[in-house]
């Protein structure tokens, strides 16, 4: 670059380069991670630079401002931009942010094309408000609440910032961190440049469950009887009429079917076909690879983006386009999503000391999915393959009429329609005062509109659900066809204003004082319609709807904060560091007299290899530093108006009076208002190491922190009920989260080869230090929040700790009523016994961890909970991820790993136990269990018990509510325990890229400065994974219902049975002109 101009010129891969410049100039010449050169030009130059990695990264972005990463004293971490996300081809932020920076952890609920991953910095912060502790996300200055909307490619940076210290300066919105991201800004270039990227993608799921074949699923469904409990059929379906015909159709054919077929009706016992009906039931036992009959194993996507950026005079910009579009994994009738985006970033310089520019965002996401009567994924592993029956006949005229099944409701549903926009606008202006004064400021407007259409028709299956023969049938009627229609709009304005001076003195005293405020207002409103019987099922709009059934609804909410803040950094010779903040907030979610609060927070930093003693060691530690923080930040997200008295009301269905005909409205009881609502206060100490060796080519990172959580909002005493309403919450609760992160990065060039490699690794545990639960009862099933007891780690799952399975010597005989008399010195576990369950013989057997000579749960309390115990954690632990790569002569390679050491999950879902229902499907890893023998009869007259099974004896039950039912979801053989919890533990590769650059001395003869050609995995493969045996994918992090506890799935046949996450390989081209 030629000095004092916009001249310059990007070398060839061989490092040559031609510079016209002015007569006399003075060039200069930089490399990253090498110190700049400044020389007089000359005809003919050789050029060395001196490797200096401690530039890398040397500035990094914190709020408001920039700062010298050597001058940093807070928990501030950087995600490596051009490793996660631009050479590697990503559509979602977020998913790119996983296991980049220690601490940060991201979840997904399922594989859902639009599924929002859940961000977490340093695990959960609060329990009110559904645990809401997400961090806030700013992008260019702004608070966002999807990063969805943000495309990849128009990133530049991007920081986290994890203490109070460091993200206090943001105040009531950014108690649980702050992740920063800065987009891609207007370049001061004297030609106009343009880059072009595209990606095109094949994904299918990481794995699937594998249903047992139809014969080994009827015998296994037939012995859970044996015990008189459950039914012999399915849907008038009778296991012993159906046994014979699968396995004569197992002979003739080679394995189940792949795909959907048309069904053939039996000949003769050579030629079974699919199905025959028996005294007008449709007996079907045809048997279907669910997997490979309903899912893609090669759904495309694909993505494009074109950026354009230079200058003109003064003015400089930067234009970029994306499009990019996704197809779900399902082989027939997927759903789509697709992506338009269109950024402007421009910035001019009005005077010497006066800059002004714009940002403009839009983005439109156009989502399409059949509006389905159930969901596929659910259906599809809850049933046997012959129940559900993936296939058609053609009726009487020859047209396809499929059964009632998942396919049948996939291919036949009609296509729902969500559109959704978002705009941001943004304005600001910088002057610079003096040399050492800034003053700026900006204004942001962002509004997201989102419009959704849906409507149901009536369409036709063969009913294999009734006892008859099969007859068409419809989900939906004329007079239950609907349209519906619903719109959001949430429209905020953003203000900030702030000043910066800065000022060194004898090179010594370095000061920089910023001071500013801020203000937020949001509105949201939405409104539903709905409408029964469609006149026109080709048009279905509420306009042409006859219907008396409508449902009309809506909500409008607004929230405002403002705040006023400032922050002080002061260096003495880059050795002593000091960072003062402080912040007055005001928010609206809170009573007039609770609103503001003042929140401080401080910080400090020894360099102690600046200092002259440590000159003799510069050779081993290039950089050490010592960090220290502590501050105190409020969380305004406790939902809205809860300082306000409500009165709900009732119709229709809720209330069954009748006056003129109508039902009446009721109104229930006002709600009660804690007398003083206010912030939670989230108090966060850090102490941190950073050390730098080999002149900065390895370096290492250390933070130990605590979080509490103070006033959080919990549930209040109980009131009398006779008061007609309940308690609200106060201002009542504690929580304590302690962690450690540690980070380690290696880069040096080898010669032609550049390495690198980085590792993370982080672990924390929360703990409730403050509830109000004075019986101290465990897990109690109550959406109030009220099952927290003191003292426990958050996410933690109690149950019983298994022994073995009960051998025949374990008893002496049985008493009268069929209950076993067990032998002396063997636990009595007839307390547990509900129903017609009596355990015996190969049946689970749990420990006597209290000595008591009995298995129960005690009171349930923390202080009487008898042999029970916390089994494990439901939280994810020692998180971490490794990336290598290396780039030689054009190529470059990254391979990045992730990983979790420890989690656990309790499930009663058909997935992990089998059999709860003797109609449910069976699992190929479900088969290896304890068997009865039976005589002709059918009678229990022997067992075959092996210790090395994984499950006990078969039993129609064990997903219910057993008599520790305030521990958690199971009975019978299942009873939450530790041989069935589940490990959520993996290592996977995350995502492999191999990428060659070719040399411009081909690409500049076609006018291309560089072109680079990679191919990408994406969750390639597992090293390691806890659940393998289930055959599930242990990323997925499902929600739970309201009634149940994290950790502990609520519903017999949920969890696990959702959209799969993807794995995917694909191609692309990087091309700048």
């Amino acid at each position: 670059m030629e000095k004092g101009t916009n001249r310059g010129i990007v070398t060839d891969l061989d490092g040559k380069f031609t510079l016209k410049v002015t007569p006399g100039a003075t060039i200069t010449v930089s490399y990253l991670g090498y110190k700049t050169q400044t020389l007089k030009a000359a005809p003919t130059m050789n050029v060395s630079l001196e490797e200096d990695n401690a530039l890398l990264d040397e500035v990094v972005v914190v709020g408001f401002g920039t700062q010298k990463r050597a001058n940093l004293t807070g928990a501030v971490a950087t995600v490596d931009v051009s490793k996660a996300m631009d050479a590697r081809p990503v559509g979602d932020v977020t998913k790119a942010l996983q296991g980049a920076v220690p601490g940060l952890t991201i979840t997904s609920s399922s594989g859902d094309i639009t599924a929002a991953p859940s961000i977490k910095i340093r695990g959960t912060g609060t329990l009110s408000n559904n645990q809401t502790s997400n961090p806030l996300i700013v992008v260019d200055g702004v608070p966002v609440d999807d990063l969805s909307y943000v495309n990849p490619d128009d990133i530049q940076d991007i920081s986290v910032l994890k203490d109070a210290a460091s993200s206090a300066i943001y105040g009531t919105r950014a108690a649980f961190g702050v992740i920063l991201i800065t987009t891609k800004g207007a370049q001061n270039k004297d030609r106009v440049s343009v880059n072009y990227s595209n990606n095109f993608a094949w994904s299918q799921a990481t794995t699937l469950p594998t249903l047992a074949c139809n014969v080994d699923q009827m015998k296994s469904a037939m012995e859970t009887t044996y015990r008189g409990n459950g039914d012999r059929e399915i849907f008038g379906l009778y296991f012993t009429d159906l046994l014979p015909y699968m396995e004569k159709w197992a002979a003739q054919h080679n394995g189940p079917y792949t795909d959907v077929v048309e069904l053939k009706p039996y000949v003769d016992d050579n030629n079974v076909g699919d199905y025959y009906v028996k005294d007008g039931v449709w007996m079907r036992y045809a048997d279907w690879d669910v997997g490979k009959t309903l899912f893609n194993n090669a759904a495309p996507s694909q993505k494009h983006n074109l950026s354009i950026d230079g200058t003109s005079g003064k003015t400089s910009y930067r234009l970029s386009f994306g499009y990019d579009k996704k197809q779900g994994l399902m082989e027939y009738n997927p759903d789509k999503v697709r992506r338009y985006m269109a950024n402007a970033n421009i910035s001019t310089e009005i005077t010497s000391w006066l800059k002004a520019g714009t940002r403009i965002s839009f983005t439109n996401r156009d989502y399409r999915s059949p509006n389905l009567n159930r969901n596929p994924y659910q259906y599809a592993w809850r049933w046997p393959a012959f129940f559900e029956n993936y296939g058609y006949i053609n009726d009487e005229n020859g047209t396809p009429i499929y059964t009632r099944s998942a396919i049948g409701y996939q291919i036949n549903s009609p296509i729902d329609k969500t559109v959704t926009t978002q705009t941001r606008l943004q304005a600001w202006a910088s002057a610079d005062i003096t040399k050492d004064l800034n003053l700026y400021a900006d204004f942001t407007y962002m509004l997201y509109n989102t419009n959704s259409r849906s409507s149901a028709a009536p369409y036709y299956m063969w009913n294999t659900w009734t006892t008859k023969a099969p007859a068409k049938w419809s989900p939906y009627s004329q007079e239950t066809s609907y349209a519906a229609h619903s719109n959001s709009k949430d429209d905020t304005w953003t203000m900030n204003v702030y000043a910066t001076y800065g000022h060194t003195w004898n090179d010594a005293h370095s000061l920089k004082v910023m001071a500013g405020a801020t203000a937020e207002r949001e509105e949201y409103d939405y409104f539903y319609a709905k409408r029964t019987g469609l006149t026109d099922y080709d048009l279905p709009n509420i306009n042409l709807t006859n219907g008396d059934t409508y449902t009309t609804s809506g909500s409008n909410t607004a929230r405002a904060t403002a705040g006023f803040f400032g922050r002080i950094n002061y260096d003495y010779k880059g050795i002593y560091l000091l960072e003062v903040n402080g912040r007055y907030d005001g928010s609206s979610r809170f009573p007039a007299n609770d609103q503001w609060a003042f929140f401080p927070s401080v910080s400090a930093g020894y360099r102690f290899s600046e200092e002259a003693y440590f000159e003799k060691l510069k050779d081993i530690v290039s950089n050490g530093k010592l960090r220290f923080s502590y501050g105190q930040i409020g969380n305004e997200a406790v939902g809205s108006y809860m300082f306000l008295s409500t009165v709900d009301q009732r119709s229709q269905s809720y209330v069954n009076w009748i006056q003129n005909g109508q039902k009446i409205t009721e109104y229930l009881m006002p709600s009660i208002v804690p007398s003083s609502l206010t912030w939670e206060r989230v108090e966060t100490t850090d102490i941190g190491l950073d050390l730098s060796f080999l002149k900065g080519d390895l370096n290492f990172g250390f933070d130990w922190y605590q979080r509490d959580t103070k006033d959080m909002l919990g549930p209040a005493q109980e009131l009398p009920a006779v008061l007609g309403t309940t308690a609200p919450y106060s201002n009542n609760g504690t929580l304590r989260t302690r962690g450690w992160e540690l980070s380690l990065g290696y880069n040096h060039r080898f010669g032609d080869v550049n390495f690198y490699a980085m590792f993370n690794l982080s672990d924390a545990r929360t703990k409730i230090q403050k509830w109000n639960n004075p019986a101290g009862t465990l897990y109690t099933y109550n959406p109030a929040n009220s099952n927290y007891t003191e003292g426990q780690y958050y996410g933690d799952i109690w149950g019983f700790e298994t022994d073995r399975y009960f051998e025949k010597s374990d008893f002496t005989g049985k008493n009268a009523d069929g209950s076993w008399i067990y032998a002396q010195g063997v636990a009595d576990q007839t307390g547990l016994q509900s129903g017609s369950f009596v355990y015996g013989p190969g049946d689970v057997k749990f420990k006597d961890l209290n000595g008591d000579g009995k298995i129960d749960g005690g009171k349930g309390t923390v202080n009487d909970h008898g042999d029970l115990k916390v089994i494990g954690n439901a939280l994810p632990r020692f998180e971490y991820s490794l990336r290598l790569g290396a780039a030689w002569k054009g190529f470059d390679l990254d391979i990045f790993f992730q990983g979790v050491g420890q989690r656990k999950m309790w499930s009663t879902g058909s997935l992990f136990l089998p059999q709860t229902q003797s109609n449910l499907g069976v699992y190929t890893h479900q088969l290896n269990h304890n068997s009865y023998i039976v005589d002709a009869a059918g009678n229990i007259t022997d067992w075959e018990i092996n210790q090395d099974n994984d499950y006990p004896n078969m039993f129609s039950g064990g997903s219910g509510t057993g008599k520790i039912s305030n521990i958690g979801r199971g009975c019978y053989n299942f009873y939450p325990q530790s041989k069935y919890l589940i490990n959520m533990a993996y290592l996977r590769v995350k995502n492999l890229t191999l990428g060659y650059t070719i040399p411009q001395n081909l690409t500049r003869k076609c006018y291309i400065e560089k072109a680079r050609i990679y191919f990408s995995g994406e969750n390639l493969f597992f090293l390691y994974n806890g659940a393998k045996k289930y055959h599930m994918d242990p990323e997925i992090n499902q929600s739970y219902s309201s009634s149940a506890r994290a950790g502990v799935d609520d519903g017999y046949a949920a969890f696990g049975r959702t959209v799969p996450m993807q794995r995917s390989y694909s191609f692309g081209i990087q091309v700048t002109f």
